[in-house]
């Protein structure tokens, strides 16, 4: 009996696809996608580290420049038109007091949400339109015609403004190698330096002058102080407008799964900053970060919740409450001294014959009608100095944070410029000594929230970073809303009492930086 083969008996034939069938499908011929096959994947340290440093890099800064001007400006502006505000508006000190609080308060009710949309859906996007609607309802606020509409302008700036800011710093560190990571950071600390020199001098160019424009028959009328808020309105606005020409974080695009993607970004920057083709880009093949690609659009949202849980849970947990208190008390110490220095230094006046403890001490003298505060051209120079002093700090902080380490920097800061502070009621009537004090414990506290900053981004992967980071800097929202309210309140107690506290509590936050993980020269998950 002759045995017949079955069709599952039967050998397998094995069908060759043609060479010119892979090469319309995939550009590159059988030998060449053999080599690639058998050609090791890179991470994303590698494939950065070889896009070198150059032209992107300087634009990248350049862009981000006015992204840290206007941080500055979005919380601090509003410090400056009150001395002209103040009767326009029919203010109230509680009514300032109010005003300043509500921007931050705008950007902790926001933080978590743009930081869960920002580490689903991508960087670049929100940006863009981040910084560009924080723009446009900053040109709402300089319209501003009674404190209602100044009041709800302001949170919506600060909710707006908050998601791109923070996810500007993830977008940073993400876009530079390891050994030139934490020194970029530190550089964006300068940027606030900056932006703290420049902003007083714009509104001593502007409030000054007794400008009045009326329009619509006297309905609106644009005063100085109006002005002053459209100029710092244009900023964000044109940061907007400027990273519409960056691309997407690739580490974010490895993340989901989109290396191909990913690739193209790796081999743009390489160009630009080696003025080579794309094509010779030495990497060629990267690491699947992740198994499949991730969902984009709602599903990424509907995925994001399991996403993050992570956070909350050990190990990151605990090393997320230790940076942010830390981060709380930082901000407490260094924004409250800044937010209030124009007003301590138009307290004191020029003529040096009030010490700081008797100028703040509460005057209760009855005047009839609205008196504007009087200001000259030496308290608005007061500020700039104050600011354009961390430019040196930064310096120097620049050539040791890779050297002496991250928390070291930061948690030495935090207990000298404690010391510092301290020291201000014991300055005298003189206006120099409290300058140089006051500069220098700004400089110093820069410096360690730059530290703080870039130890957080190295602390947290990829897909934890952005929220990570939004909910960093809304704890230092919070602590900076608290000392603006706590330090009036301490200062009915006497001189000593607010001075002493805010250097405690940088005391406590700088040895809490000794307790943090060493993240100096650490690569990204």
């Amino acid at each position: 009996m002759v045995a017949i083969k079955t069709d599952v008996e039967a050998p397998a034939v094995k069908e060759d696809i043609p060479h010119d069938h892979l090469y319309k499908v995939t550009g590159l011929s059988s030998t060449n996608l053999e080599k690639l096959a058998q050609e090791p994947a890179s991470d994303f340290e590698e494939a950065i580290s070889a896009t070198g440093y150059g032209w992107f890099n300087i634009s990248l800064m350049l862009c981000t420049l006015p992204a840290f001007w206007s941080a500055v400006s979005v919380t601090s502006s509003s410090s400056f038109i009150y001395t002209r505000a103040q009767c326009d508006m029919e203010l109230r000190l509680l009514d300032m007091g109010t005003v300043t609080a509500m921007t931050y308060i705008g950007m902790i009710s926001s933080a978590m949400l743009w930081g869960f949309l920002s580490d689903t859906l991508g960087r670049r996007q929100f940006m863009i339109w981040g910084f560009f609607s924080s723009g446009l309802v900053e040109v709402a606020a300089s319209l501003s015609q009674n404190f209602t509409m100044l009041l709800i302008t302001r949170f919506f700036s600060g909710f707006l403004f908050n998601g791109p800011f923070a996810v500007l710093l993830t977008y940073l560190a993400e876009l530079h190698r390891t050994d030139l990571r934490a020194r970029v950071l530190l550089l964006t600390g300068l940027f606030f330096t900056i932006a703290n020199t420049t902003l007083p001098l714009l509104a001593w160019a502007i409030i000054t002058k007794d400008w009045d424009f009326p329009l619509f028959g006297n309905t609106i009328v644009i005063h100085s102080w109006n002005l002053f808020l459209l100029a710092t309105a244009m900023v964000p606005i044109l940061t907007g407008i400027a990273f519409i020409y960056q691309p997407e974080s690739p580490k974010f695009l490895m993340s989901r799964g989109r290396n191909k993607e990913a690739m193209e970004v790796f081999r743009k920057i390489y160009s630009l900053n080696t003025g080579k083709p794309p094509e010779t880009y030495p990497i060629k093949k990267l690491v699947e970060e992740r198994s499949e690609q991730q969902s984009r659009g709602l599903a990424a949202l509907r995925e994001g919740g399991a996403q993050f849980a992570p956070l909350f849970k050990p190990p990151h947990i605990g090393w997320l409450l230790l940076i942010c208190l830390t981060h709380l008390g930082c901000m407490f110490g260094s924004n409250t001294i800044r937010l209030w220095y124009p007003q301590l230094a138009a307290m004191i006046g020029s003529d040096g014959t009030e010490s700081l403890c008797s100028a703040i001490a509460p005057k209760h003298v009855e005047v009839e009608g609205c008196l504007p505060t009087e200001t000259n051209m030496l308290t608005y120079l007061q500020t700039a100095v104050v600011g354009a002093g961390s430019m040196i700090t930064y310096g120097i902080g620049g050539a040791m944070i890779n050297r002496c380490g991250k928390r070291k920097v930061s948690g030495f800061c935090g207990i000298l410029s404690a010391i510092f502070i301290i020291s201000l009621p014991f300055t005298g009537s003189s206006a120099l000594p409290m300058v140089a004090m006051v500069t220098t414990a700004m400089a110093i506290t820069s410096l360690c929230s730059a530290s703080l900053s870039s130890i957080a981004v190295d602390l947290f992967p990829t897909s934890l970073r952005a929220m990570a980071m939004t909910t960093f800097l809304m704890s230092g929202r919070v602590g900076t809303i608290l000392g603006t309210v706590i330090f009036p309140a301490l200062i009915d107690f006497g001189c000593l009492p607010p001075f002493i506290t805010i250097g405690a509590v940088l005391s406590l936050c700088g040895i809490s930086c000794f307790f943090l993980p060493n993240t100096t020269l650490k690569k990204l998950e």
